[in-house]
């Protein structure tokens, strides 16, 4: 097997090497960079010839004595975007740069409920809504799928009575118009309406007796992708809070009288908090048509009232077991809601349509 040799590479002229030294200069300075070269050139070339070599060698030899002529052309250019890897620089950087805007422009955020702890925008809302209640938020960015032309937000608690309808609060929102608004003059479809829940509990008292209530708080979060001047609202959101202590679902909280060991004796009464409160989760879960999205429960002690008979064992799907939450559905439709709304046996419906069923009020899991 014969090796091939390399072919060796052609010599440059004078001209050539001129050219390549000045490459990419503005025409003022090439020339003058040029002419300054030439006259270098030229004086080696005459220095060679008067040691008896011909015009061709001279030339030959006075180019080589110049070395290469990309080291001369960057430093004339003073920056470092003629090396290869200053290119692949520049390049890298506009191929970021084009893509986080692609990015931005036409592709959506994820669709979901993005469960996390607040922000200092939320903190701001809740300083300028004088209703909000103080204390650990749980926050929830609200991603609706693709087609979403509604929004049900509703809240459930258990009846106080054990055989009473559950408590329900229904609310529903129109986002036809906002998505109009927000997404005008972009692609159709690339965008998803977004909104920011904020929830806590909130202590009330009714008829003598210590409640439980979810009160909810929220704004809607403008498209990044076109300043529409959407309004930023905060304060009475969905199902979540209805001024007056009772008007709003709630659940009645257990209370345990217990005798001290103490001379004489004595008798204390304590409440039992619900499991749930103050809790933050951080995950994502998804948000898809016609499903409810449970944001926030609480679960009463199924253990802790002894007021209250079951003959069945206690746990979560006990009779003794009560619960509210707050609860989010996006609709591929807007809900004829104009004569109200009708409930029972776990089912919300309005006129003309088909009753929705609710999600169960209790379960193993607080905030599932």
């Amino acid at each position: 097997m014969t090796r091939r040799l390399p072919r060796p590479r052609r010599p440059l002229s004078a001209d050539a090497y001129i050219h390549h030294a000045t490459r990419g200069l503005p025409r003022a300075e090439r020339l003058d960079a040029a002419a300054e070269l030439r006259a270098h050139l030229t004086e080696r070339m005459q220095e060679h010839q008067a040691h008896g070599f011909s015009p061709e060698e001279a030339e030959y030899l006075a180019v080589r004595g110049m070395g290469d002529p990309q080291p001369v052309n960057r430093g004339l250019l003073r920056h470092a975007f003629t090396h290869r890897a200053g290119w692949f620089t520049l390049a890298a950087l506009l191929m970021g740069g084009l893509g986080w805007t692609a990015y931005r422009e036409w592709l959506p955020p994820r669709e979901g409920a993005q469960f996390g702890p607040m922000n200092q925008r939320d903190i701001n809302a809740l300083f300028s809504d004088t209703s909000a209640p103080r204390g650990t938020y749980q926050a929830v960015t609200l991603t609706y799928p693709r087609g979403t032309k509604a929004v049900l937000y509703v809240t459930v608690s258990t009846a106080d009575q054990r055989y009473g309808p559950e408590q329900v609060s229904l609310f529903s929102k129109d986002l036809v118009n906002d998505e109009e608004q927000n997404f005008r003059g972009r692609i159709p479809g690339s965008y998803r309406y977004q909104e920011r829940a904020l929830l806590i509990t909130q202590d009330v008292t009714c008829d003598g007796q210590e409640h439980s209530r979810i009160f909810m708080t929220g704004f809607g979060l403008p498209s990044p992708f076109w300043n529409s001047g959407i309004e930023i609202t905060s304060g009475p959101r969905g199902g979540g809070f209805i001024e007056g202590a009772c008007s709003n679902p709630a659940v009645r909280l257990h209370q345990i009288r217990e005798r001290l060991n103490s001379v004489p004796p004595t008798t204390v009464t304590r409440t039992v908090r619900p499991s749930g409160e103050n809790g933050v989760l951080s995950l994502h879960q998804p948000l898809r048509l016609n499903e409810w999205r449970v944001l926030y429960r609480l679960r009463v002690d199924p253990e802790a009232d002894p007021n209250t008979y079951s003959p069945m064992p206690t746990g979560p799907a006990s009779p003794k077991a009560r619960g509210t939450y707050v609860a989010v559905m996006p609709l591929d439709h807007v809900p004829n809601d104009t004569d109200g709304y009708s409930w029972g046996g776990m089912t919300v419906g309005f006129k003309g349509q088909k009753p929705i069923p609710l999600p169960p009020l209790v379960t193993g899991t607080p905030g599932g």
